[in-house]
């Protein structure tokens, strides 16, 4: 017996928050794609145009696969081609619990799994020649003593457990020094992380997809999936003027909004992502060209642009007040986080701000799994989506081609239970909210 699922409809609407984007006034060529008018017959359908759906579509179209991928907006509207452009190993939730839920074993191969995300990510910029301003290096700093002490024992763990030779303590002065800020006591510099521009990276693996035959529809939101679970594969997915008929489905587009499941809904918080970027530096910018991210439970993070501009995230936000409706008032609170760091620049003017919903799950781990025996998806990268996303869309392509068993990694993670929050967003904000507060009064003694 088939099943029809569709997108619900949201009971509080959120926001806009796209603002100006220095990201789109800086983005390469980025045609046009037709929107589907038509019913088209695929071997594979994936849902999302964003890093983890094109790296899907990619691995699929490698097997030989006809494959289309289905747009809501355009390629890299999502997270994919706003978020800060820190590719960032380990995952949200820390190793450690993973450790707790996978056991030692499981989690040294979720360990892995984090470190391939970001030799993958490298190994994909030089294949397909992705001009993204790529930089390595990427730090996490600590603002406080016992901060500082919690983060070199997790370095050192890492250290010894998993082998991770490459990362390298920095004292707080050399730190300091470094970054041209008081603020931080010391950090973990992570040399296979970096930096680079988040849309041209996507538009690279859009392009690339599309010189491997790949079909991707731009202004194509699914509306409704039918068939789901059927033992033959045959589903169905809608779009307002047109359809397509697939053998494998693969979930890639987010949840907020977009993936046409509520269970799947039910496990994802609404956060919403906002970002500054400051005219050019010029000279002031610090030694360092690294990505910094701090150790808050709900991080600040900034990075240099090769022009010199300062790019800053501010803690995301859960509530939808003014600051999230108001973009003066938005871009006044990105201003005072941005000075609390660098007070030295209350002069500079900020050119571009702006922001939009990011999936994180409730525990801050990453949420595969299967919905049918030839319907897979991935979410929930909770702010570590740059480098995760891609070997995720990899991981649950393998998956979707060979079933279970064919990628240990996509089962792994699809094992991890996932709490879920009440369907209604008027109670699901207020529980975020509450939530993250109540994890930065932790973190931040």
């Amino acid at each position: 017996m088939s099943r029809a699922l569709s997108a619900p409809a949201p009971l509080l609407r959120l926001p806009r928050l796209d603002g100006r984007s220095l990201y789109v006034e800086t983005a390469q060529a980025r045609p046009e794609l037709p929107a589907l008018e038509e019913t088209v017959d695929a071997d594979a359908c994936v849902v999302g145009a964003g890093i983890a759906g094109l790296c899907a579509a990619i691995e699929l179209a490698r097997s030989g696969l006809r494959v289309s991928v289905l747009e809501a907006g355009r390629v890299g509207s999502g997270a994919s081609g706003r978020n800060g452009g820190q590719a960032l190993g380990d995952f949200a939730c820390g190793i450690e619990a993973l450790e707790r839920r996978l056991g030692p074993d499981g989690a040294a191969l979720a360990w892995e799994v984090s470190q391939q995300a970001l030799r993958r990510l490298r190994a994909r910029i030089r294949d397909h020649a992705i001009d993204c301003d790529w930089r390595d290096g990427a730090v996490l700093v600590a603002r406080t003593d016992s901060q500082a002490e919690r983060v070199h024992a997790a370095m050192r763990h890492r250290q010894q457990r998993y082998g991770a030779t490459q990362l390298r303590w920095l004292e707080g002065a050399a730190l300091r020094a470094a970054l041209h800020s008081e603020r931080y006591m010391g950090g973990v510099l992570d040399p296979l992380g970096g930096q680079l521009h988040p849309l041209n990276y996507t538009l690279g693996l859009a392009r690339a997809a599309l010189a491997l035959g790949v079909r991707i529809h731009e202004h194509s939101p699914v509306l409704r999936l039918q068939g789901l679970g059927r033992p033959d594969g045959a589903q169905l997915l809608l779009c307002p003027r047109g359809r397509v008929r697939a053998r494998r489905v693969l979930l890639a587009g987010g949840v907020v909004p977009g993936v046409p499941l509520r269970r799947l809904r039910a496990r994802i918080l609404p956060v919403a992502s906002c970002i500054l970027a400051t005219e050019s530096l010029g000279s002031g910018v610090p030694p360092a060209g690294f990505a910094v991210c701090d150790t808050d439970f709900v991080p600040d993070y900034f990075r240099f642009t090769p022009d010199a501009r300062l790019v800053f995230g501010a803690g995301a936000h859960w509530r939808v007040d003014r600051a999230l409706r108001d973009p003066d008032e938005r871009r006044r609170r990105l201003r005072r986080a941005m000075l609390r760091v660098f007070p030295q620049w209350d002069h500079v003017r900020i050119t571009h701000d702006w922001g939009g919903w990011i999936d994180a799950s409730v525990d801050r781990a990453p949420d595969f799994g299967r919905l049918g025996p030839a319907c897979v998806y991935v979410q929930g990268f909770s702010g570590h989506g740059l480098a995760l996303a891609g070997v995720a869309g990899e991981m649950a392509a393998q998956a979707l081609l060979g079933g279970p068993g064919a990628c240990p990694g996509f089962d792994l993670i699809s094992r991890l239970h996932h709490a879920t929050l009440p369907s209604s967003r008027l109670l699901r904000i207020p529980l975020a909210a509450f939530g993250a507060l109540w994890g930065r009064l932790l973190h931040t003694s």
